[in-house]
C-alpha cells in the first residue's frame, strides 16, 4: 500500500516536470534556480524581491467648486461697408394727450458740405390729424349724457324738432383748430386732448307755446376763483387769491355801495409802488422798461376799478362763465348770452339757479364759480374740477339780464329762474329748483330761556335798579299777580371779553 503511494507520487512529480516547462511558471523557476546557483558561487546571501499587489485606500479631499459667472461683452456689430437706407416708425403720447406717430426716412445724398446748404436735406414734415366732433341734437343723444334731462325738462321733446345746432358750436371748434394751427410748431403749448373735446353740443331752442328762447350747452365744469367785493367781504382767503389764475374782478360788476375798501386794494397799491420804484432805476434794458410800463398802467387801472366797483365773488356767488366767443354777436344772433343773463345748471337730477357772471377763453367751454363747483362736488378746489366728464348741462335764457347790475340777490335769482323754467315747461313733476342759502347770512341769536316763577315764591332783588324781579302782593290780600319771567344767572365766562347782559342781570 505504501509502495503504491510512493509510486503514485513519483509519477505525479514526473508529470509535473514534464508539464511545467510548457507553463508560465517554467520561466520563474528557471530564474530562481539561476539566482540560487549564482549566490552559492559568490558565497553571498541573495535578497529576493517579490512583486506583491497590495490594495491601498487613500482618502481624497472633496473639492468645493464655486460657479462664477462673468459677463462678457458681446462683440460690436460689424461695421457697415457702405450707406444703408432706413425707414423707421414710432408711436408715442405727449403729456397733453396727443398721440404722435413719427416716421424716419433716410436716403443717399451728396457731400455734407453741400447738403448743409440745402434746406430740404434735413427737414420735418409735420401733420396733425384731428377729428372735430358732431353735436348732440336728439333726445336720445342728449339723454346719453344725462338720463334725467327728460324728467327735469318735460317739454324738451317739444322744443327739439325746431332746435338747431348753434353757429357758436361750430365757431368754438373753429377757434380750437385755429389755436392748434397757431401752436402746431410748439407742441408743448398746443391745446390738449381734454380741452379740445370739452363741448358736446350747443343748441338754440324756442318753446313752441311761450316762445321763450333758451341756449342749451352740454360740457364739463372747470373752476373759476376770481372776484372780490369789499362791501360784502372785507377779507379774502389767501388760498384763493394766491392762485396762479386769480383775477380780482369779474365781467359782471356794479358800483360800490359802501366805503369799505376792496380787500386786495392795499396789496395792489404795494405792487404798484414797487413797480414804479423799479422803473425809476436807471440803466435798465429797454425790454424791461417796456414790461414795467405795461405793468404800471395795468395796476393803475385795476386800482381805479377796485375803488369804484364791486364784483362777484367766486367763493360765495353761484355764477357760470361764458366763452368770449359769444361777445359781439348780440345784435346778429338773438340766442347770444350776455353778462347777467339768468341760467340753470343741471347736474344729475339737480337744477341750480345762476347768472352769467364772467367771460373765459374763446376756445374753451364749461366753467363755473368755486361756490357752484363745491355744491356739485365738495372736493372741488381752484385746481380740481367738480366734473371732468361732459355731464353738465347749462341752460341759458338769452336777453334776461336785469339792468343796472346789482349785488347778488339769491331770492330774486331763484324767482326769475323759476319763472323762465316755467315758460319752457319745467321743472317736471317731483322736481324742484335748488334754493341757495345766503352765504353771508349771520346766525340768528340764541333766544334767552324763560323761567316761570310760581306765585308767592320770594325772588332775588334785581342787580339793576328799575328792573322788576317780582310782584308785591296787593293790599289787603294775597299775591295774585301773573308769573314774571326771570332770566337765569349767566354762566361764568373764562375770557376777559365783555359779554352783553340781558334780563336785568
Amino acid at each position: 500500500m505504501f509502495s503504491s503511494l510512493i509510486r503514485l507520487l513519483v509519477l505525479v512529480i514526473i508529470a509535473l516536470l514534464l508539464v511545467i516547462p510548457f507553463t508560465p511558471f517554467a520561466g520563474r523557476i528557471k530564474r530562481g534556480l539561476k539566482e540560487i546557483v549564482a549566490a552559492a558561487r559568490a558565497g553571498q546571501t541573495q535578497v529576493i524581491t517579490r512583486e506583491v499587489e497590495v490594495e491601498r485606500r487613500v482618502e481624497v479631499p472633496k473639492e468645493i467648486i464655486k460657479e462664477v459667472i462673468k459677463e462678457v461683452a458681446a462683440p460690436p456689430p460689424p461695421l457697415p461697408e457702405n450707406y444703408i437706407p432706413r425707414k423707421d416708425a414710432d408711436v408715442a403720447t405727449f403729456f397733453n394727450g396727443i398721440t404722435i406717430k413719427t416716421k424716419l426716412q433716410t436716403e443717399q445724398g451728396t457731400y455734407a458740405s453741400l447738403e448743409r446748404l440745402n434746406p430740404d436735406a434735413y427737414k420735418a414734415e409735420f401733420e396733425l390729424s384731428v377729428r372735430v366732433p358732431k353735436a348732440n341734437q336728439t333726445v336720445e343723444e342728449l339723454s346719453r349724457i344725462n338720463p334725467a334731462l327728460t324728467s327735469l325738462l318735460p317739454d324738451l321733446k317739444a322744443m327739439l324738432p325746431t332746435a338747431k345746432v348753434s353757429g357758436f358750436y361750430h365757431k368754438l371748434y373753429e377757434n380750437k383748430t385755429n389755436a392748434i394751427q397757431r401752436d402746431i410748431t410748439r407742441l408743448n403749448k398746443i391745446l390738449d386732448r381734454h380741452n379740445f373735446f370739452d363741448c358736446e353740443t350747443i343748441l338754440e331752442m324756442t318753446h313752441p307755446t311761450s316762445k321763450r328762447r333758451a341756449l342749451l350747452i352740454q360740457s364739463e365744469m372747470d373752476v373759476v376763483c376770481d372776484g372780490s367785493d369789499g362791501d360784502r367781504m372785507a377779507t379774502l382767503d389767501e388760498y384763493i387769491y394766491m392762485s396762479d389764475y386769480y383775477q380780482p374782478f369779474t365781467s359782471y360788476a356794479w358800483a360800490k355801495k359802501t366805503k369799505t375798501p376792496n380787500p386786495l386794494l392795499a396789496k395792489w397799491e404795494a405792487r404798484l409802488k414797487a413797480a414804479k420804484e423799479q422803473y425809476n432805476v436807471k440803466g435798465l434794458p429797454a425790454d424791461k422798461n417796456r414790461e414795467l410800463k405795461i405793468l404800471i398802467d395795468q395796476l393803475g387801472l385795476e386800482i381805479k376799478d377796485m375803488k369804484a366797483r364791486s364784483s362777484l365773488i367766486a367763493e360765495k356767488d353761484p355764477f357760470i362763465v361764458l366763452s368770449l366767443l359769444f361777445r359781439g354777436y348780440a345784435d346778429s344772433n338773438k340766442y347770444t348770452p350776455q353778462m347777467g343773463d339768468y341760467a340753470i345748471v343741471i347736474h344729475g337730477d339737480k337744477m341750480y339757479p345762476a347768472i352769467c357772471g364772467d367771460y373765459g377763453p374763446t376756445q374753451k367751454m364749461g366753467e363755473a364759480s368755486l361756490f357752484m363747483a363745491k355744491t356739485i362736488n365738495d372736493k372741488a378746489t381752484p385746481y380740481r374740477r367738480p366734473e371732468s366728464d361732459l355731464k353738465v348741462t347749462y341752460l341759458i335764457f338769452p336777453g334776461t339780464a336785469e339792468k343796472p347790475n346789482a349785488p347778488p340777490n339769491l331770492d330774486r335769482w331763484h324767482e326769475m329762474c323759476s319763472k323762465y323754467l316755467t315758460e319752457i315747461g319745467a321743472p317736471g313733476p317731483g322736481r324742484e329748483l335748488h334754493r341757495w342759502e345766503d352765504p353771508f347770512k349771520k346766525p340768528e341769536p340764541v333766544p334767552t330761556p324763560v323761567v316761570t316763577m310760581p306765585v308767592g315764591v320770594p325772588t332775588t332783588p334785581s342787580a339793576t335798579p328799575g328792573t322788576p324781579t317780582g310782584v308785591a302782593p296787593a293790599a289787603g290780600g294775597p299775591a295774585t299777580a301773573a308769573p314774571v319771567p326771570v332770566a337765569p344767572a349767566p354762566a361764568p365766562v373764562p375770557s376777559p371779553t365783555a359779554v352783553p347782559k340781558t334780563g336785568g342781570m
